[in-house]
């Protein structure tokens, strides 16, 4: 997947902003404050997409794809990392997997942030 399709995939998503972290050299998409996509490198310089994930999930997503490996920097619990330059994984299953940890973040958001954003779109 190219940056701009992870960018454009990212940003359909009702309240998303992007966010440059200078300090980490990455490209957050955040809601309500909180990030739920994270594009950037990790420590061995590779191209890297970090999301969250139901930690059953994230387990069996590692088991069943080798270009998903534990969350960067993250709690490796509840979020996993996709190792984009290996490839392999359909634009779908992607994009739902983006949307996954974008419904997980807003899901925790305070009941007035949540009120306060546009509805989300019903998958087809």
């Amino acid at each position: 997947m190219t940056d701009e399709w992870i960018r454009e995939t990212c940003l359909e998503l009702p309240g998303t902003e992007a966010f440059l972290k200078e300090e980490w050299g990455s490209l957050l998409y955040r809601i309500g404050g909180k990030y739920f996509a994270m594009r950037g490198t990790d420590n061995e310089g590779r191209q890297i997409l970090t999301l969250k994930c139901d930690p059953r999930l994230a387990e069996e997503y590692r088991e069943r794809y080798a270009q998903i490996v534990p969350g960067y920097y993250s709690n490796k619990s509840h979020w996993n990392s996709v190792l984009l330059e290996q490839g392999g994984l359909e634009p779908e299953f992607l994009r739902g997997m983006i949307r996954h940890s974008y419904e997980l973040v807003r899901g925790g958001l305070t009941k007035k942030l949540r009120d306060e954003l546009p509805p989300l779109p019903e998958t087809s």
